[in-house]
């Protein structure tokens, strides 16, 4: 029998995964855990330490707050730094450097029209 708060945070668990492009292998390698017990964390079949969702989160670049409750507000920066780290991370090198410049000419922009240039 599954437990509704496991099933929702596994739930949100394999949204990010998917999200990042990772297979359950690579994010279970990079949790340090197997892939059976990812495949039981996502469809909350069990539940995992805090050491385990540490990992997670770390490898998924999200708060454990972000994946505990889910929290996706504005004010929830850490989750929206990750989905931008999240996109940067799949760029090629030289994509990375165009997204970095785009986005330094775009916060100069914000910059300008704030102070009335």
């Amino acid at each position: 029998m599954r437990n509704e708060l496991n099933f929702e945070v596994g739930c949100r668990i394999r949204n990010l995964r998917e999200y990042a492009h990772y297979t359950r292998e690579v994010l279970a390698e990079k949790a340090d855990i197997s892939v059976q017990f990812l495949a039981d964390i996502e469809t909350g079949r069990k539940s995992m330490t805090v050491k385990t969702l540490r990992n997670i989160a770390q490898s998924l670049h999200v708060s454990a707050d972000y994946i505990i409750f889910g929290s996706s507000s504005p004010e929830d920066k850490d989750a929206n730094s990750s989905n931008l780290f999240l996109m940067f991370e799949r760029l090629t090198p030289k994509e990375k450097h165009y997204a970095e410049e785009i986005l330094k000419l775009y916060i100069d922009a914000l910059s300008c029209s704030k102070s009335g240039h």
